[in-house]
């Protein structure tokens, strides 16, 4: 686009269109550099007053109908002009784009009003956003297809980063294009702003002492809890205190509700649902959720991030985790047993049918899994206890038991008797 086409865009668009600096500056928002749209808008009336001008001079009976619209919608730069020449004092017009309301006001009053959100929120980091699919949006996008334009900015786009800019200057508070803590949605329709708060994930790890504690939260159809305690149920707290809706677990993997988490505890991930306060100690967080129960114990290590649910989730399977099973024979053991027991399941891959305990809620497939050892103590004539070194996702109850032969090999099997699982803990689990 020359010099020439430009001043003959503008001309066009101001002789049917009224507009404010910021509009019509918009429109050519990819030309020229270190500029404002309104200081790009100036600069094109001007030139557009200049020509107009020129054609004036030259051309009186020619222009003077077309220069008298431009004239007129140009606005008050154009008001010595065209009372030299029209003899009457120029009437300001609304902005074709915009209207009534001034983009620079609105940009005021939109920081203003979003400011005041984010003390309200506690928030410490921001991003703004517009809404789509607003009029005002619609009457700019006619503008640019009838002119075919090409090197505009979009309103939506001014209006996030001059309140944004806007934003940081009234409140010091820094803008954060990936994790945000508030996201302002501004809507140009209903000339509001709307806050999206974001959630806070925090990592970390918990412990449980206590058997028959399930995960997450289990309610039954009656609308009761099916256990009395749950660790999602002691991260409500955090919830609690950062004031927001609720508390949801993310955890890498889970152990059976009658197993406890020992050793070294089991990573986590605590997401919280809108919080309305931010800047709170972990170890405050950590002491409200400990004092819920003694049997179950959290240790909150920093913040995360999104991205980090969907690894810990991804990782879980490739975590190698460590079982302490007691175990109960129907037979009396025998020196050797638990020797063949250790030395059999070195490095051995094991085969597993989903068991059937868990065939109602999960695809009856056949994995391969890992047992890299196993460690074990007589307790009694029938009863030994076992330390297994796995892959993670491995059902070891019935590696133990075998269930009727959907695990192959197993205890069992070695054992040539029938073995239960009657205690297991996890005491290791390692990313």
């Amino acid at each position: 686009m020359t010099q020439k086409t430009i001043i003959e865009k503008v001309l066009k668009i101001l002789e049917n269109h009224p507009l404010c600096g910021n509009c019509l500056g918009r429109l050519f928002g990819g030309l020229g550099r270190g500029l404002t749209n309104e200081e790009r808008g100036k600069a094109l009336k001007i030139l557009a007053l200049m020509e107009i001008h020129r054609r004036l001079i030259e051309d009186w009976e020619n222009t003077r109908k077309k220069a008298l619209k431009i004239l007129e919608n140009i606005g008050d730069l154009a008001k010595p002009l065209y009372q030299q020449y029209f003899l009457k004092e120029l009437a300001p017009k609304t902005c074709s784009i915009c209207g009534k309301r001034s983009l620079n006001n609105l940009i005021e009053k939109y920081a203003k009003e979003s400011v005041e959100v984010l003390r309200t929120l506690d928030a410490r980091t921001f991003i703004v956003g517009v809404k789509k699919g607003s009029n005002i949006e619609a009457r700019e996008e006619e503008i640019i297809r009838k002119y075919d334009l090409k090197y505009y900015e979009s309103i939506r786009n001014e209006i996030k980063r001059e309140v944004g800019k806007k934003i940081q200057q009234l409140a010091n508070i820094p803008v954060d294009f990936t994790k945000p803590d508030i996201v302002l949605l501004i809507d140009l329709e209903n000339n509001k702003v709307d806050p999206i708060i974001m959630p806070l994930y925090v990592k970390g790890r918990y412990w449980k002492k206590g058997r028959m504690i399930s995960q997450s939260i289990w309610i039954l159809r009656n609308g009761k809890k099916k256990y009395l305690l749950s660790i999602e149920e002691t991260l409500q707290e955090i919830a609690k205190i950062l004031q927001g809706e609720r508390a949801i677990l993310h955890a890498s993997g889970r152990e059976d509700v009658d197993a406890r988490m020992l050793g070294t505890g089991r990573p986590m991930i605590v997401e919280v649902v809108k919080p309305k306060r931010r800047r709170v100690s972990l170890k405050e967080l950590e002491e409200a959720v400990n004092k819920v129960s003694p049997y179950v114990e959290v240790r909150l290590e920093g913040e995360a991030e999104r991205k980090d649910v969907r690894l810990i989730k991804m990782e879980k399977a490739k975590t190698t985790k460590v079982y302490k099973a007691l175990i109960i024979v129907d037979k009396e053991l025998e020196e050797n047993d638990l020797r063949k027991i250790e030395e059999f399941f070195k490095d051995k891959t094991i085969l597993q049918q989903t068991p059937r305990r868990v065939l109602h809620r999960r695809p009856n497939v056949t994995r391969q899994k890992k047992v890299y050892s196993v460690k074990t103590r007589r307790i009694t004539k029938n009863v030994f206890e076992a330390l297994i070194r796995c892959e993670g996702g491995l059902y070891v109850k019935e590696l133990v038991s075998g269930d009727q032969g959907r695990t192959k090999p197993s205890f069992s099997d070695i054992l040539e008797a029938s073995a239960r699982c009657i205690e297991l803990d996890v005491v290791s689990v390692q990313l």
